[in-house]
């Protein structure tokens, strides 16, 4: 059976062209390597490089067999963790699987000394791409998040997001400072969630849940301390 195995690492690139054109490049490996049987594709869209090869869905439940080939446009299709890769290679030959990555050949055959080097070169900067691209979202992530942006998720209840994708921000709404110090005052004085939100959605006009006064308390941080402010009546 051949197999012609396609990844993304996101639901979004899953709605893109990049599924297809893995496609047609493993057919054009499967033709120059004289593989003339019908394709059989295994695809998974929205899965990490990272991820253990016999783990993911397209995989662990797929029953390989003697003489079986996998076809991979790429090596970080296949893998972008070296030791993952190195080791799911080994298990192919153990069982006489064989691998085929576009422009490298059958790597796991032996005879095929620069196939093989180049495989453990490139998985190794594959590992080295996956880790610099994740410290790169981080460092991005903590940078837009210090500016005030938004990087995913719902607002806080005091806030509103302005602006969409990479443009939007959290801004504070002035009119939830009040009602936010009012919830304080209640919680501290040992009122109840559900009676906090019935004092705000009336008070201020914001139907309230009793969860979103958790919420809103729970974003302020520290726990209040002292409140010298009179209770609302």
């Amino acid at each position: 059976m051949i197999y012609g195995y396609t990844r993304v690492s996101t639901d979004e690139q899953a709605g893109g062209t990049s599924l297809q054109t893995q496609q047609r490049q493993i057919t054009g490996v499967a033709m120059a390597a004289d593989l003339t049987s019908d394709i059989v594709w295994l695809s998974d869209a929205g899965i990490s490089g990272a991820t253990d090869f016999f783990s993911r869905p397209a995989v662990a439940t797929l029953e390989l067999g003697l003489g079986d080939i996998i076809i991979c446009s790429a090596l970080d299709r296949f893998s972008r963790d070296a030791r993952d890769c190195l080791n799911a290679i080994h298990e192919l030959k153990r069982k006489d699987i064989k691998l085929f990555l576009n422009g490298h050949g059958d790597v796991t055959d032996d005879a095929n000394i620069s196939g093989r080097l180049m495989l453990e070169v490139m998985a190794a900067f594959a590992g080295h791409e996956r880790r610099t691209i994740k410290e790169r979202c981080n460092r991005g992530r903590k940078a837009k998040k210090a500016a005030k942006g938004h990087i995913g998720g719902s607002a806080p209840w005091a806030c509103v997001i302005i602006g969409e994708g990479r443009e939007a921000r959290v801004e504070p709404l002035p009119e939830r400072a009040a009602a936010i110090a009012m919830m304080q005052i209640l919680r501290a004085a040992g009122r109840s969630y559900r009676e906090i939100a019935h004092h705000v959605s009336a008070r201020y006009h914001l139907p309230t849940s009793h969860m979103a006064v958790k919420r809103a308390l729970d974003g302020r941080g520290k726990p209040v301390q002292r409140i010298s402010a009179a209770l609302p009546e």
